[in-house]
């Protein structure tokens, strides 16, 4: 505007030069010439707008047009107010300050890792019955305003959003807020409730009612039945709510005087973890048949499968948050409040109310087996994998009646084990006693055979001997008549008295008869060889031989 009324006051001051001085025609002429030039000039270049390449021209006519109807913020057809078009970069002419003002805005740029929200201050109005703008095939169409009024783009939020980038839009027609790109965790699963897209109906046959909430495909509005699996994903989470759902094993700890889980307690439980006193409060209690109550410690492992996880989303909303359990006075997580806690607590009471106290400490690993099958069967019915139940300590001895009990059966077994050890010294007397008799017994069978065995030796050995005699005397006998044979044929063929010098002789030779006399024989006739040598041997045959080894 500025720039207009300069050239006017130049245009003006030329003009009056021209009819106040006394100038030549062609001198006049050239001043009204230049008057008219500068007026025309200063127009031009005070209707142009220069716009940077990181900038965008909003336009708002001022004057010289109709008004917009009643509920519309941009011109379509140069009413005024604000123009559907935009001014790009370069020079643009035609804007006359008395006519149009137009505002310079800065480009938006939509860092990585986010995404950008559009909402539409103008448009055909949504639906009753919707919440967000239908999507649009193309971002670039969506945010071209002439496009955008042309062809029936709806006011308020819109579902289609702008990627990482650099964007020029129409600031008057559009808002657009950054916000995070949806990241999925490893470990996490994330189930969306769309708010926008199709409407599903049960004569589709492309969904499941779950608790009132229909599980349905992809760009259906409703919670989607197929979960997105951990990575990045550049989402509208206006128009899609995204709940995250754990996929890891989560592990329930019910001890005496606390429950704990894998989400961080408060209450009562917790300040008896601390030490805090005067905190009766059991996680999972029971009552015997006999009417004994007292508490036990469970651990249950459960996992939620990433293709039931839209189910759980659907029947508890996010059965990973924390709320106030009411009957327990601490938070819990949702999954656990409404669906772990109560399962093991019914399951377990069920169990117990069917033995006896002692019935129930005893048969410990088959109540934990048992309460395994049931809760596995309890938690499948809501899509939860169980994956174990584990029994701990069972605390009978919490209460008095359950102490005294205890102690009668701890003398029970007592009184049990000691007539188990005396009955078993019992045995190992008797057992001692068998041992020695047996001892003896074998001793006295070795004796015995011992002896038997020595009276057939002697046996034998007289067998021996009597045989061993016979044999002698027969073979005396046959010596004696083989001898007698030889010495009757020697005497029947030398004759008697040559066989007794022969034999004498032999005796001689054999040394058992000395030659020189050692007996005198004397007769009346003088003696004789013959004499003398029966004499020798009368007294050989009367005299003993000398003792063994005598020299």
């Amino acid at each position: 505007m500025a720039i207009i009324l300069f050239f006017l006051v130049l245009a003006i001051v030329a003009l009056g030069a021209a009819f106040v001085l006394k100038l030549p025609g062609a001198a006049r002429g050239a001043l009204i010439g230049l008057a008219v030039s500068l007026f025309v000039f200063g127009l031009v270049i005070g209707s142009s707008v220069v716009i940077d390449e990181n900038e965008v021209g909003i336009v708002h006519k001022q004057f010289f047009g109709k008004p917009l109807p009643t509920g519309q913020i941009i011109a379509r057809d140069g009413e005024m107010g604000p123009q559907a078009e935009i001014l790009g970069p370069g020079w643009h002419f035609g804007y006359y300050p008395f006519t149009y003002h137009v505002r310079v805005d800065r480009v938006i740029s939509v860092p990585s890792g986010q995404v950008g929200f559009v909402t539409a201050r103008d448009g055909q109005p949504l639906p009753g019955n919707e919440m967000f703008a239908p999507a649009w095939e193309s971002a670039q169409d969506m945010l071209n305003p002439v496009t955008f009024l042309a062809k029936g783009g709806r006011r308020g939020p819109q579902t289609t959003i702008l990627t990482p980038g650099t964007y020029r839009y129409n600031t008057a027609l559009h808002e657009v807020t950054a916000l995070p790109a949806l990241q999925v965790m490893a470990g996490t699963v994330v189930v969306i409730k769309s708010n926008s897209g199709l409407r599903w109906t049960p004569a589709d046959g492309k969904g499941d009612l779950v608790n009132g909430v229909p599980l349905v495909p992809r760009d259906h509005i409703g919670v989607w039945a197929e979960p997105l699996t951990p990575g990045g994903y550049y989402l509208n989470t206006n128009a899609y709510t995204p709940t995250i759902v754990k996929t890891t094993q989560r592990t329930y700890t019910y001890q005496m005087g606390k429950t704990t889980s894998n989400t961080a307690r408060a209450g009562k439980n917790i300040a008896a973890a601390a030490g805090s006193s005067g905190n009766d409060d059991w996680s999972v209690s029971v009552r015997s048949k006999d009417g004994f109550s007292f508490p036990v410690d469970v651990r249950v492992a459960c996992a939620v499968e990433a293709k039931n996880a839209p189910y759980l989303v659907a029947l508890l909303g996010n059965p990973d948050s924390v709320v106030q359990d009411e009957q327990e006075d601490e938070k819990l997580e949702v999954l656990e409040a409404r669906i772990i806690l109560p399962a093991v607590r019914a399951i377990f009471r069920n169990v117990a109310e069917t033995m006896n106290a002692l019935e129930f400490v005893n048969r410990r690993s088959e109540i934990e087996a048992l309460a395994t099958q049931r809760i596995t069967a309890e938690l499948a019915r809501y899509r939860v994998t169980c994956d174990g139940v584990y029994v701990g300590n069972i605390h009978l001895d919490a209460s008095e009646a359950g102490r005294k009990l205890i102690m009668t059966q701890t003398e029970r077994e007592v009184a049990v084990n000691q007539q188990k050890l005396f009955d078993q010294q019992k045995q190992a007397e008797v057992s001692r006693a068998q041992f020695v008799r047996a001892q003896e017994e074998a001793e006295q069978q070795r004796q015995l055979a011992a002896a038997e065995y020595k009276v057939r030796v002697e046996g034998e050995n007289a067998k021996s001997q009597v045989a061993r005699a016979r044999g002698e005397a027969e073979s005396q006998v046959i010596i004696g008549e083989g001898r007698a044979k030889a010495y009757k044929l020697l005497v029947e063929t030398l004759g008697q008295q040559q066989v007794a010098q022969l034999e004498l002789l032999k005796l001689v030779v054999e040394g058992k008869v000395q030659i020189t006399p050692q007996v005198m024989v004397s007769g009346a006739n003088g003696g004789g060889a013959m004499d003398a040598l029966a004499g020798t041997i009368l007294r050989q045959s009367v005299t003993p031989p000398p003792p063994s080894g005598a020299k």
